[in-house]
């Protein structure tokens, strides 16, 4: 067993984003607590399974903590670094803040493994060789989310709207499909599994086929501004009074799996000027995103449109 060296507590910053939990300084005078870039956090968190790699609990990307396989505090003593990489048979140049050493954790697991002393297993040094297998991939998910413009951005709306406490507006919304259909086009989402952004707002992406059980029968496209990416909106055809003009007439319900909104007529779409209702037809893709004490939106890829784009059909 290596003892962890004494270190001085300098301050502890605390942000509803927990994104960082402390950082120490030993009487070495070694920083402790990595800074963790967002693209980081958002490759540990998919190429890992989404899941805490010690009690197993589903995680969400803002409250997730990023655990130091072998402890960062190693740094601050060379020789209990070297002899630990030694006794886990690591090569020298092992580098305690890279993918090769980080894992996600929920803070309750983080914050009891922190208060133990380093100790070498079988369990741990397994940890380690799934991590050196998926290394370089996240090296390479993290350099594709760098250089993906909407991915970055929806990234850096996520972690301000954790930062100043804020709900996340229509726009910004939209922008965080982006990282779902990131994850989905790696294979890095079960069908069915949502993508955790934060305790209360999740991502889910679904087929054409869900949206037949849900009753959805035609589909159609709001307006958008040059440039926008395409949003498709999916509808039940159903006989009903239309929520603009009153009449009782066909209607189109906005329809996805917990609900819709207002049923409209095709003529008041029109004047709205949405496309005319078409009826459901193989799109690739549906993507829904959900709050459970919010509005839950539905939306779908177009093979011909390069996104998703803009908020509507909420409930």
């Amino acid at each position: 067993m290596l003892p962890a060296p004494k270190r001085q507590r300098i301050r502890v910053r605390q942000t509803k984003r927990c994104w960082h939990l402390c950082r120490e300084v030993t009487k070495e005078g070694v920083v402790l607590q990595y800074k963790f870039s967002s693209a980081q956090r958002y490759v540990i968190f998919l190429v890992h399974g989404m899941k805490c790699y010690m009690c197993g609990v589903p995680l969400d990307l803002t409250s997730m903590a990023v655990d130091h396989v072998v402890p960062e505090h190693l740094l601050a003593t060379p020789s209990l670094l070297d002899a630990a990489k030694s006794e886990l048979g690591l090569s020298a140049s092992f580098n305690l803040n890279s993918f090769e050493n980080w894992m996600p954790a929920c803070n309750s697991c983080n914050g009891r493994k922190a208060a133990l002393q380093f100790k070498s297993s079988l369990l741990l040094q397994v940890t380690l060789q799934r991590l050196a297998e998926k290394a370089d991939k996240a090296r390479r998910f993290c350099d594709e989310v760098v250089s993906t413009r909407r991915v970055s951005i929806a990234l850096s709306d996520l972690e301000r709207a954790q930062e100043s406490g804020r709900t996340f507006a229509g726009p910004v919304r939209v922008r965080l499909l982006a990282l779902l259909r990131f994850a989905a086009e790696r294979a890095l989402l079960p069908r069915g599994h949502p993508l955790r952004l934060t305790q209360s707002f999740r991502l889910v992406a679904t087929t054409v086929e869900d949206a037949t059980c849900w009753g959805a029968t035609y589909w159609s496209m709001p307006p958008r501004e040059p440039g926008e990416p395409a949003l498709v909106v999916l509808f039940r055809a159903e006989r009903g009074a239309c929520v603009e003009c009153g009449l009782i007439q066909r209607v189109f319900q906005p329809i996805n799996q917990e609900g819709g909104g207002d049923p409209i007529c095709d003529v008041c779409l029109s004047t709205l000027d949405w496309m005319p209702p078409m009826a459901l037809g193989d799109f690739p893709t549906h993507v829904t995103y959900a709050s459970p004490v919010d509005i839950t939106v539905v939306e779908a890829e177009l093979s011909v449109a390069a996104d998703v784009g803009r908020n509507a059909g909420s409930a």
